[in-house]
């Protein structure tokens, strides 16, 4: 999928869908600035180790070095693996199992999706994420004056 740079600038759940809808691999897997990709060439996307563990398992594949991929079905029009490592393409990611206490992360964040990743529901994100602002910037405040609108 090629990414458009407006995409970008939407705020929405987005980032929520796109760790359900894209092929996440390693990079520079073993060294301090491990992370994780998506795409190719100038359409690649980067997340955090701590953005993948909301959802995928990640943590014996980054410990032992071994890659994976978080979704390893998902191929280009020519037939290419949207992995694109062959070594993180021949291991999928683990989602969470329903015992484990993380896994309160990934219900988390399917909340986020409103539904369905294709839905257009960014309600529960959007609530969400006026609680967590007004907590976030009013820390134990409540005697503060609404900004103004300038344009």
């Amino acid at each position: 999928t090629l990414f458009c740079e407006s995409l970008f600038k939407i705020f929405d759940k987005g980032y929520y869908e796109a760790l359900f809808v894209n092929s996440w691999r390693p990079r520079n897997m073993g060294e301090k600035n491990q992370d994780w990709t998506t795409g190719k060439g100038e359409s690649t996307r980067v997340m955090l180790n701590t953005d993948m563990c909301l959802v995928f398992d990640i943590e014996e594949h980054v410990e032992r070095k071994i890659p994976c991929c978080s979704r390893t079905n998902i191929h280009y029009p020519n037939g290419q693996n949207q992995c694109i490592d062959q070594e993180a393409a021949r291991s999928r990611c683990p989602m969470y199992s329903r015992s484990d206490s993380r896994r309160t992360a990934t219900e988390a964040v399917q909340d986020m999706l409103g539904g369905s990743i294709s839905s257009k529901n960014n309600a529960p994100f959007y609530i969400a994420f006026a609680k967590a602002w007004r907590k976030a910037t009013t820390v134990g405040q409540d005697n503060l004056s609404p900004l103004v609108k300038r344009c």
